[in-house]
């Protein structure tokens, strides 16, 4: 969207400018056009019969001021000829090179047609070539190479195709727009010769092979495109040598890798422009560092992480796009310190959580665009400020409670369907301008959009949802906590705010403590084994940083895992548990891992002199592994994945790639949740936020009661970690812990 409008407006201001060329100056004294330069002007308005101005080129008017878009040297030999918006229909003659002075060449929107002439390269003088907004085709003639005073050079919106080896010579360019054409070919690594030029602009071509490196050297561009070719590779890191750049727009390309971090240096950027690629890691935090930031369009990538709250620094930031990629995590309060944006477009991710309040201080706001992600709760609060939107688009998520209502003059479009909205009536300023849909929420019948109903779910449908009612006003989940719900099968499920727990008579309702004991963190006492130490701000060091270090603890009391009201039953009732934890681990040597660290339930605690890893807890335990290093004969998929292992055993029952580099040294939020329901389920979740995601990074099934084999005098169990380095020197900590089971918390 800015992008278009940006380039309207500098294709409008370079007809403006080619234009005002074209105002004679009545001031100046007659100058009379040399009787060579009149033949060839007679001649040229014959080639051209579309040009209603050629009157003024006639004999009676030898006068070079006279003379429409002519600009004449004190000799009278013609040096200037600035034409726009005629009406050709006719190619460049050959006889222009007859203009043996000329300097200037500006034929704006004539409708010109055919190939460009091998004469015009026998313009030895010329400075300026703009024939934009015609039908010129073929490729550039053999001699173009010759032109070598050129300066401006502005082909664009053309016809014109083939390579464009023979511009490597043309280096005192400052202008250089070849835009909408059907140039092809790899760009020539001579680029980095331009060093006078400002503006580069190659968008919409056919080039295609890598950046080169060179384009780096380019030190006075001020605004590179390269938007819509077949480019790929990764970004260069030396675009961050380019201090003076302004406009950066690598659009609609096959650009892979990630976005250089040398763009930190980029302290005159304004736009950022790098939709429709194949771009892959994390946003860069060093992007906050870039003060005059107004756009950041990152949007139909493979860019994945969290949006990180330093960007909330670009308080001039008016455009940020990172909608379809796989990103995750939840919108950070900072975003609402950019009180300057217009456009917000997260759609197409896999963020979560509830809407942050401080976007209501988003007054500027025109476009909000959440749709497809996994977002809960309300929004009508924060919407409700929004005084600017043009548009809403909320559609596909799980938000609940009022629909939103935003008190905007000018919206034009409200898209809010398939979501759980239950209750309110909404009525736009101009309901007539504005095209909307509520359907598939689970809206009373007395609410409406504009005094319209729309179709929504059934009562079974809302009903899965956390139990919510068709037109209920209270809150989802008790107000403690959110639905979490899995597309698949359509239901979803409560998940509690610290310190509040499902009540046991209503799983659809989260309330204050438990039916069952609860211990306050650091209240429960810590066993520990080999290097384990507890430090003093509670968090426990499992290893120091030392190699072959082995390191365990585990948490007294024991929780009972199962229920014997018939003591002659196999497994009594099972209960399910949630270990919700956060642990860092520092990389070894060169980036490299140690053996990890896991998280166990287990019968027995290592004994006395026994190994502390899995295989020293013993048979009857489950593991959960956070695994930073390959062992092929342990059958790991790679040296950064989670797996499950029972029993002790080094080799995992189920293992899946870590959605974050485990050993980065960076906090990781853990959770494990075991369903006993169906045989038994284990899910494994893994964020860089305190906010569990909704997709687990690891499922597997898993039957505890066929692991830990309880009876009904021995149906309490260990929870805890372990943790060996290995060969390097790695860290592991856990810097905070909790396990609950159905009946009884445990805060360590």
């Amino acid at each position: 969207l800015r992008q278009g409008v940006e380039l309207s407006l500098l294709l409008l201001l370079l007809l403006l400018g080619s234009l005002a060329c074209l105002v004679p100056p009545w001031g100046a004294a007659a100058v009379r056009v040399h009787p060579r330069d009149v033949s060839n002007l007679a001649w040229l308005a014959s080639e051209w019969n579309g040009f209603n101005g050629s009157d003024t080129w006639s004999l009676s008017y030898a006068d070079c001021r006279a003379m429409e878009g002519i600009r004449c040297d004190r000799d009278g030999r013609v040096i200037a000829i600035e034409l726009g918006l005629k009406n050709f229909q006719a190619p460049i003659p050959a006889m222009i090179s007859r203009f043996t002075r000329l300097r200037y060449l500006t034929l704006l929107f004539c409708q010109l047609t055919g190939p460009l002439p091998n004469t015009l390269c026998d313009l030895p003088s010329l400075v300026s070539l703009n024939l934009g907004g015609n039908s010129i085709s073929g490729t550039l003639p053999d001699g173009f190479s010759r032109l070598v005073s050129l300066e401006y050079l502005i082909l664009g919106v053309n016809r014109i195709s083939g390579p464009i080896d023979l511009l490597s010579s043309l280096v005192h360019l400052t202008h250089l727009n070849l835009r909408q054409n059907f140039f092809n070919g790899s760009l020539p690594s001579e680029l980095g010769n331009f060093t006078t030029l400002t503006v580069l602009n190659f968008d919409g071509n056919l080039f295609s092979g890598s950046i080169p490196p060179s384009m780096g050297e380019m030190s006075l561009l001020q605004q590179m495109v390269l938007s819509f070719n077949q480019l790929s590779g990764t970004i260069p890191d030396s675009l961050g040598h380019l201090r003076g750049l302004t406009h950066l727009a690598l659009a609609g390309n096959q650009l892979t890798g990630s976005i250089p971090d040398s763009f930190s240096a980029l302290d005159s950027l304004t736009d950022l422009i790098l939709m429709d690629n194949l771009l892959s890691g994390s946003i860069p935090t060093a992007l906050a560092s870039l003060p005059k930031l107004r756009a950041i369009m990152a949007s139909s990538n493979q860019l994945s992480g969290s949006i990180p709250a330093a960007l909330g620094d670009l308080l001039l930031l008016d455009y940020l796009s990172l909608s379809y990629n796989p990103m995750s995590g939840s919108i950070p309060t900072a975003i609402g310190k950019l009180t300057n944006l217009m456009l917000l477009d997260l759609s197409g991710n896999q963020f979560y959580g509830t809407v942050p309040s401080s976007l209501s201080d988003l007054s500027k706001l025109q476009y909000l665009f959440l749709t497809n992600n996994q977002f809960w709760g309300t929004i009508e609060p924060i919407t409700r400020t929004m005084r600017n939107l043009r548009m809403l688009f909320l559609s596909w998520n799980q938000f609940s409670g009022r629909l939103p209502s935003p008190a905007s003059s000018t919206l034009e479009q409200y898209q809010v369907d398939t979501n759980f909205f239950t209750h309110g009536e909404v009525k736009f300023k101009n309901c007539s301008a504005v095209t909307w849909t509520t359907d598939a929420n689970c809206l009373a019948a007395s609410a409406s959009v504009c005094g319209r109903a729309s179709t929504q779910r059934t009562a079974a449908v809302c009903a899965a949802f956390c139990g919510v009612e068709i037109g209920a006003t209270g809150p989802v989940c008790g107000g403690h906590g959110y639905c979490s719900v899995n597309a698949f099968i359509g239901e979803g499920e409560c998940v509690c705010d610290p310190n509040y727990m499902l009540d046991s008579s209503n799983t659809n309702a989260c309330v204050a403590g438990a039916t069952g004991a609860s211990l306050e963190s650091g209240s429960a006492y810590v066993s520990l084994w080999g290097s384990a130490s507890v430090l003093s701000n509670g968090s426990i060091l499992l290893t120091t940083g030392t190699p072959n270090q082995q390191g365990a603890a585990f948490a007294s009391p024991t929780l009972r895992l199962f229920h014997f009201p018939d003591k002659r039953s196999r497994c009594g009732t099972e209960l399910g548990f949630l270990a919700a934890f956060s642990f860092a681990m520092t990389p070894g040597n060169h980036g490299s891992g140690g053996e990890g660290l896991a998280f166990v339930v287990a019968a027995a605690s290592p004994g006395k002199g026994a190994s502390v890893g899995l295989g020293g807890v013993g048979r009857r335990s489950v593991g959960v592994e956070f695994d930073s290093v390959l062992s092929v004969k342990h059958s790991d998929p790679n040296d950064n994945h989670v797996g499950v292992n029972v029993g002790g055993s080094p080799v995992s029952l189920a293992s899946a790639t870590a959605p974050l580099i485990l050993n980065d040294a960076q906090t990781k939020h853990t959770w494990i949740r075991y369903d006993p329901t169906s045989g038994g389920t284990l899910r494994v979740f893994l964020s860089s936020d305190p906010v569990q995601p909704l997709t687990p990074t690891l499922t597997a099934s898993v039957s505890l009661c066929s692991i830990l084999k309880p009876t009904a005098s021995d149906s309490l169990f260990l929870f805890g970690f372990v943790a060996l380095s290995g060969s390097q020197p790695q860290a592991h900590t856990i810097l905070s812990w909790n396990v609950t089971t159905d009946a009884t918390t445990l805060a360590i």
